[in-house]
């Protein structure tokens, strides 16, 4: 028998190599291709949460320039905030004031280009505040005198979160003495004794001494006329000699004598001097006193930066 040689077994074997080294090829410039991109989307979602992280930096950072301690209850707000260095971000704020201080703050942040991508952030953050509202339009450890024509009333406008009906307008430790007209709404209550209500435990006098907005008078004062709106923090006496409006908090660690005539408040004044030590907590004339909880609420709020909440938030990744 004769062996006759098989042709084109040289050609397939050519074509076989020829295809197992193009699938190499292929496969390797897919891989690169494949690290390339996540490369990159490695670098988008670090730039995503620089962005987001900035943007709200930015907006707690400023709350008097956004207005944030006087956004309406349960209205959202947003801001734009640039992003340094990063033309293609673009991150949006979304605020919602809610009760009590409370801000809710969702953060949006998206890259635009060929890996697109978006981070959303929300955030629970909150007005500080050194201790408990005032209760009424005038809280005293000691005696109150209020003579020659002192009125009384209660101011409830502002938010729904703020304001309180039904309140008293003095309130006195036990066994101070009131001397005011048959009208005015009084009660002797023990917080009225506390150091802790007039703010003068030591976080307390800290948080108000980090307030950049609060007056803090270290010792006796004068007053000779004027306006004041926010929060008046004296260590010692207060003496009103004109015409003084204030809308806010005074507190006196000692005791607060406006005679005369012309002082009016709307807010709350507070006083510590105790009667054992010689004399009255509070002693007003031909003055105008106006119990306004909202307005108290606003100069806390005014006074301080929010502060995130911790362990109040959530993040969301599309």
């Amino acid at each position: 028998m004769r062996l006759r040689a098989r042709t084109g077994i040289a050609l397939v074997a050519a074509l076989g190599l020829m295809t197992l080294l193009g699938l190499m090829v292929a496969g390797a410039f897919a891989a690169s291709l494949i690290g390339e991109r996540a490369s990159r989307l490695t670098q988008s979602d670090a730039t995503l949460n620089a962005a987001v992280d900035y943007a709200i930096t930015t907006v707690l950072g400023d709350p008097s320039g956004r207005g944030l301690a006087d956004l309406p209850l349960g209205q959202a707000r947003s801001f734009v905030v640039p992003v340094p260095s990063s033309a293609n971000v673009v991150a949006t704020v979304a605020v919602t004031r809610l009760p009590a201080g409370v801000l809710w703050l969702v953060v949006d942040a998206g890259v635009s280009g060929v890996d697109q991508g978006h981070r959303r952030l929300n955030i629970v953050a909150r007005f500080p505040v050194p201790g408990a509202s005032p209760l009424a339009a005038i809280v005293a450890r000691g005696n109150v005198v209020a003579r020659d024509s002192v009125s009384f009333g209660t101011d409830l406008s502002g938010d729904p979160d703020c304001a309180v009906g039904g309140t008293l307008d003095v309130i006195t430790s036990t066994g101070a003495t009131v001397f005011l007209n048959d009208s005015t709404r009084t009660g002797a209550l023990p917080i009225a004794g506390d150091s802790a209500t007039y703010y003068m435990k030591s976080w307390q006098a800290a948080m108000l001494d980090s307030m950049a907005s609060v007056v803090h008078v270290h010792g006796d004062t004068i007053i000779a006329g004027g306006a004041f709106t926010g929060i008046m923090l004296v260590d010692g006496s207060i003496t009103v000699t004109r015409p003084f409006a204030v809308t806010g908090l005074v507190v006196a660690r000692g005791s607060i004598s406006a005679t005369a005539g012309g002082f009016s408040s709307s807010g709350a004044v507070m006083a510590f001097g105790s009667p054992a030590r010689g004399g009255t907590a509070i002693e007003l004339a031909h003055a105008t006193i106006r119990y306004a909880p909202c307005a108290i609420a606003n100069a806390f709020k005014h006074a301080v930066a929010p502060r995130p909440v911790l362990q109040r938030s959530w993040a969301e990744l599309f």
